[in-house]
Parts: structure tokens; C-alpha cells; sequence
């Protein structure tokens, strides 16, 4: 087997600061943790939401800056979050292939290097901090939607 073009770092925990979702690295250090909004339009729309690698060229280098947070044991995880937190294969993506933390139904992202903080964690474009609590992309009435694909995000 050839191994992917990345690999994910390495966390301890994940946690919450301010009602953001935030996962400590092992040299622990938070990383602000992003969903990609535009989940929200294509779970209305019942659009298909590519893999990064299937993104055109002139947008992979911004989509890809996102990288998937990999699954964390029961362990790791706060009792106040672990209800909420599922796998999601990524299987069709050879360059970030592992599994990939969901929480309230949105897959979770991750920037590496850059700091957490209240001015610079709050990305400006298709991808939004994720809050503890917020409502599924799929809406509040319908938290199990049994339309998406294997997978959904960049």
C-alpha cells in the first residue's frame, strides 16, 4: 500500500474553550476546529460535497490548508462530546485517506501551525470554527438524514 500525501498530527484530547471545539496536539497546543459551512446549503440542496482531491486545481491548495481531524478514542474525548462524536470514512481520497472525526454531523477540520486565539481562528471563507452544541448541517428536526453519500466534506 502507498502512503498518503499527508499524515494527520498526532492529539491527546480534544476540548472545548469559549464554546469552541479545540484539539490538543501532543505537544499541547490547541488547534481551532473548523466544519465546512456550505454543508448546510448542500444538505438542503441534496448536493454532493467533493473530496479535496476531486476539487478543481485553482481551489485545492485553500481546501486543503483544512485537514481532516483523525478519530479519537472514547478516552480522549470529553463525556460532555462523546455522544455527539462519529467516524466517517474517507475512503476515494488517496492523499488524506484515514478516518475522520464528525461531530452533530459535521466533519471536523483542522489548520496545522496555525495558533489558536480569539482573533485568529476565526476563518473568514467556507470554513467556520465549530461550536459545542450547534444544530446538524441536516437542520434540527432531522439530526439521522439518511441522503448523504459515505462521506461527506472536502
Amino acid at each position: 500500500m502507498t502512503q498518503p500525501a499527508q499524515q494527520p498530527l498526532d492529539f491527546l484530547t480534544l476540548t472545548v474553550f469559549g464554546g469552541r471545539l479545540y484539539a490538543i496536539n501532543k505537544a499541547g497546543q490547541p488547534l481551532a476546529l473548523y466544519v465546512y459551512a456550505p454543508l448546510r446549503q448542500a444538505y438542503a440542496g441534496r448536493y454532493d460535497v467533493p473530496l479535496a482531491p476531486q476539487w478543481p486545481p485553482y481551489n485545492q491548495d485553500f481546501v486543503t490548508q483544512y485537514v481532516p481531524m483523525p478519530v479519537l478514542t472514547p478516552e480522549q474525548l470529553p463525556d460532555t462530546l462523546e455522544a455527539d462524536i462519529k467516524p466517517q470514512s474517507r475512503t476515494g481520497d488517496p492523499q488524506r485517506p484515514w478516518d475522520q472525526m464528525v461531530y452533530r454531523g459535521w466533519p471536523l477540520y483542522y489548520v496545522p501551525g496555525l495558533d489558536a486565539s480569539g482573533t485568529s481562528d476565526a476563518q473568514p471563507a467556507m470554513f467556520e470554527p465549530a461550536q459545542q452544541g450547534m444544530d446538524p448541517p441536516s437542520g434540527t428536526g432531522e439530526p439521522d438524514v439518511r441522503w448523504p453519500p459515505p462521506q461527506l466534506g472536502p
